[in-house]
Formats: C-alpha cells, structure tokens, sequence
C-alpha cells in the first residue's frame, strides 16, 4: 500500500468492485490488488458456526440466500462474487438507482411458491469470498512472478482465518476423578433409560407398591427401544397406560414412578433422533457404541458445517441431502453428572441386579458399585464456611487447581451466577454470625 497520505487516498477513490472484476482476466499494479484484496479482508462473507447457529432460522434465511446466490451468478456468467457485483452495477442505466452492494434482508421476498416471506435476495457465504481471492490471484501471478505460493497462504490465512470456539470447560464425575459424560452419549442415554423403568411400581389397592420382575422391565426396555420414530417432538414416548397393556396388569393395578409423577416414559432422544428414516434409520441401532459416539461428537463439536457433511458422506456412503439431515440432527445438549467409567459400573448393575434386588434403583446401583450418592462430608470441622467451590467440588465447573489463583478461578463456580451469588452471600452471614456468636451447633436454612 502507498506510504504517502495522497497516494492512499487516490487508491482508496479506486472502486474495488472494478477491480475485483479486471483482476481476473487483466494485470493489476500491485497497489490495485492489495486494494482489491483489502476490500476482501472487509468483505470476507459468512461462515456459519454449527455450535451458535443451529437453533437460529437465521442460519436458513443465510442458507436460500446463498443457494440464490449461486443461481443469479450462473445468469450472469460471473465467475466470481466481486465480478457479479460489479455487473451489477455496470448494468445500472440511472446512477440513483443502482443495484445494492450490501445484503439486506428483504421482507417481501417471493418463494418459489409465489409466497411472500422476508429473505435474502443473495447473501454471499464465506466459500464465495474463498474462491473469488484463490482464482483473483491465480489470475495475477500468470502477470506477477513475484506473487508466490507462501505469500498466497499468508494472505489467505491472514483474510480469512477464523478462531475456532473455545470448548467449554467440563465438570467433574460425582465418584470418580474424570470428566462428565455428555448428556448424547449413548451410555448416558442408556443409564438414564433403565434409571427411569427400574424406578416404576406396580400400584394395586390396598397393597404396598411392589417392583417390576426383570423380566417385566426387560419387556418395557425393549419395546421403548423399539418404538416406532415419530417426526413431532415430545411424541416419542410410551405411556404407562401402554407400559400397563404390554405387561398385561391385572384389573386395578397401575403404574406409577416411584419419584415422578408422569403419564409416559421418554424414549432414548439420541436413538429416536438419528434413527430417523430420513437420517440413518434402522442401521443406528447396529452401530456399536463405539461408533455411535464418534458421529455424536463430530455432531457436537464440528464447527464447520459443509466439512462435516463432507464426512459423513465419506464415513457412512450416504448421499449429501442425507448426510445433511444427519448433520442437523438435534441431539440432549449438556453433561451428565458421572464420567464413563462410573457411568458403566452403575449401567451394569441397574441392568444385572444385586444380591438383594433384581431390579435396583439408582441409589441402590452406586452403593453396589461402592459410592454414596448423597454423602458429601469429609468429616472435618473448620473454623469458618469456606468458598463453596471447595466443598462442592463435583457440583462445579473444574478451577485451576493453582494455589496463586484467587478462590474462584482456583476451585471453579457454578455457572448459575443467582446460586453462585446466593452461595455467597450465606458464606458471607454465616462467618459473620461465627465472628460475633462463636461457631453454632446447627444452622436451618429455610428455603
């Protein structure tokens, strides 16, 4: 670029879009194509994120934009976005009435339908940009020798490098010094699935409420799992009622749960999600686990949207409208509260039994595996509360660990900032009453 302030503002008077345009069959001074380039570093197009878009219909508008987009350049014979623009307005007969630059929505577009609905009459996506500056310099270096590979890669990162989104930091298992499971993950599904039916009662008049048989709950786990997909949400369940024909329950007798009350078990959301017919179907369920959860991350933490279709094309053979379903599928957001290896021990046993119960609940599965649920206490007697994240070190998520650190960064919070201000504050009483009355006996909280 121009050191002297005039030259600068002479290259800035340039219109890029031209240049842009004659860059690709023409010589440029190296100031024009920095100039050009430069206007690509301001423009660089949208990329999505899978992460933060997913939910938005944003991401859909931007999508039909795009797609419009690719049809409107092949009009044209624009072979690239810079020269669609600058036919555009090369086209223009009245200088007040030249065609728009930049993307806007509009509200009164018309769908291929004939429907009105807002959109983008275009919207440039990331890729466009992408390929504009690879076959702009492509172009050039036939005229410049000096454009060299190295320097092509430095720009190219330089415009259009974007940071990946940092991975949030993942909250300790209640048993075991490892990482939480993803809620996704197909052992936490499962977990949550035989938690959820070995807690059902059989209710008759008169009578205690009496477990279900093995037998009994291995029919209600087959038939949740072999349930028929359907596409509405919240539909894919099985009532109690149902639960109630299946095992043939006498007259007067019902199921209850012994912790809920609810008229349905949810089936495993992972399983009904990518098992649908217009994403994997049957062949789900004859993945392993192990597979299983390879596509479950890729589905959580790939960022880039068309690599990953890209790669479920490749890993599984399917077709791409496939493979993007596949990729859009909705999955449980979040962490379970026990790591894969706790999560297996508990599994095993919620689906074996004990000594004692054929059919255990979850509080009676940990003890098995040797663990207490509930029991928090160390036994030591301080002086003073300390900072709850000490206490609650599985309730949080993970600190530092450095002693240097201040308390919080040091032992992690809890990511609800109400409860971590609350906490606080009861902290904050509680020592002040120490301090003024000496160390209680007992303290009631009433909530």
């Amino acid at each position: 670029m121009p050191a002297s302030p005039e030259a600068a503002a002479q290259l800035a008077a340039l219109d890029p879009y031209e240049l842009r345009a004659r860059g690709l069959d023409h010589p440029l001074p190296p100031e024009h194509l920095g100039r050009a380039l430069f206007h690509l570093n301001q423009r660089r197009g949208f990329k999505s994120n899978r992460r933060t878009d997913k939910d938005s219909n944003e991401g859909g508008l931007i999508a039909d934009g795009s797609a419009r987009l690719e049809q409107a350049m092949m009009a044209a014979s624009a072979r690239t976005y810079g020269e669609f623009l600058h036919k555009r307005r090369a086209a223009a007969t009245d200088p007040r009435a030249t065609f728009a630059v930049r993307t806007r929505i509009n509200p009164h577009l018309i769908d291929g339908d004939g429907k009105e609905q807002p959109g983008y009459d275009f919207y440039a996506d990331r890729h466009h940009l992408e390929k504009e500056f690879h076959t702009l310099w492509a172009a050039q270096v036939r005229h410049n020798p000096d454009l060299t590979p190295a320097m092509e890669d430095l720009l190219f990162q330089t415009i259009f490098h974007q940071r990946p989104l940092k991975a949030p930091a993942v909250g300790r298992c209640l048993f075991l010094e490892e990482p939480r499971l993803a809620k996704a993950h197909p052992l936490t599904q499962s977990r949550t699935l035989y938690e959820t039916v070995n807690m059902l009662r059989i209710a008759t008049p008169g009578q205690p409420k009496r477990r279900l048989s093995r037998d009994q709950r291995d029919q209600i786990v087959i038939a949740l799992n072999n349930r028929k997909i359907l596409a509405a949400p919240g539909k894919n369940v099985l009532t109690l009622a149902a639960i109630g024909k299946l095992l043939k329950l006498r007259p007067g007798e019902a199921f209850s749960l012994e912790t809920a009350n609810r008229d349905a078990i949810a089936c495993d959301p992972v399983r009904m999600s990518l098992a649908y017919d217009g994403r994997f179907g049957p062949q789900w369920s004859a993945l392993s686990v192990a597979s299983q959860w390879e596509l479950i991350q890729r589905l959580r933490d790939d960022q880039d949207g068309t690599a990953l279709v890209d790669w479920i094309m490749e890993r599984y053979g399917v077709d791409r409208d496939r493979a993007r379903a596949i990729a859009d599928a909705p999955l449980p957001e979040g962490f379970g509260r026990l790591g894969e290896t706790a999560t297996r021990a508990v599994l095993a046993v919620l689906i074996d039994g004990t000594a004692e119960q054929e059919v255990p609940t979850y509080n009676e599965a940990v003890a098995a595996c040797g663990w207490d649920h509930s029991r928090l206490g160390t036994g030591e007697v301080l002086d003073r509360l300390p900072y709850y994240g000490q206490v609650l070190d599985r309730h949080v998520l993970p600190g530092t660990g450095r002693p240097e650190d201040d308390e919080i960064t040091r032992f992690g919070r809890i990511t609800n900032p109400t409860v971590h201000i609350g906490l606080g504050q009861v902290r904050r009483l509680v020592n002040k009453v120490i301090e003024v009355w000496g160390r209680p006996h007992e303290i009631v909280v009433e909530l």
